[in-house]
This record gives structure tokens, sequence and C-alpha cells, in this order.
């Protein structure tokens, strides 16, 4: 059995941010104990894509919410540009046109259609365009 005073170790450095595996060297404990020392206390790690709704998903500094409002996911416009700047190579999508069959890229959209305006306007109104 382990100790009260490890268990909130563990569970304070989870929060933290860290690792079960960096956690269990610290206290000289199995990286499996921490785990289930985590998932008993009803914590959940943390996805890839997933962050602290209180945070800034690039610099992780804590948001200001304000009532009523949309959740602010980003500290400022500096860290939304960073952080889309740094992921948006991980989502390139490679579709075809379906006006001109041309093959195109979006990035983190799957479900487009058209590779840019003018064969969006071409499918909708044909050649007379507006």
């Amino acid at each position: 059995m382990i100790p009260v005073k490890e268990k909130e170790a563990v569970l304070t450095m989870y929060r933290q941010g860290q690792k079960y595996k960096e956690i269990a060297d610290l206290l000289l404990l199995s990286p499996n104990t921490v785990k289930s020392i985590c998932r008993r206390s009803g914590i959940k790690p943390l996805t890839s894509g997933e962050a602290d709704p209180g945070r800034c998903r690039n610099c992780g500094l804590p948001l200001s919410h304000t009532a009523g409002a949309r959740q602010k996911l980003f500290c400022s416009d500096r860290c939304r540009y960073a952080w889309w700047n740094k992921k948006r190579g991980l989502m390139p999508y490679r579709l075809t046109c379906s006006c001109c069959g041309q093959e195109f890229i979006s990035y983190g959209n799957k479900k487009r259609k058209f590779c840019g305006r003018e064969c969006y306007l071409r499918s909708r109104y044909g050649e007379g365009l507006p």
C-alpha cells in the first residue's frame, strides 16, 4: 500500500503535466503504479488534441474568460498564428476539385469540394458568372 503523501505527490506532479515515467523515476515507483493512482483518482490524461481549457494552447499561460462569451483557446493572436503555423503542416488533405478536376491541398478541412472561389462560382452559376 502506498502512503497518502506519495499519492498526493503523484497527483500533483501529474496535474502539472509530467508524464507517468518521469513521476515514477522521481518517486522510485513503477510507471504502472503511477498510472493506476491517476486513473483511480479520476484524473484522465490530456490527449494530444485536447488542451487544458484554462490555458493557452500554444504557450500554456492562464486565460481569462469573459462570462457569456465563447471560451478562449489562445491568449493572443500571436499565439494563435504560431500554433496554426506549427500544426498546419500536420493536417494537409489532398483533394480533387469537383469542377475542374485539378488536385489541390486543403489544410484542416477534408470536406472541401472546390479548389477556389472561381470553381465554386462556375459550378454554381455556370459559365455566365453574375
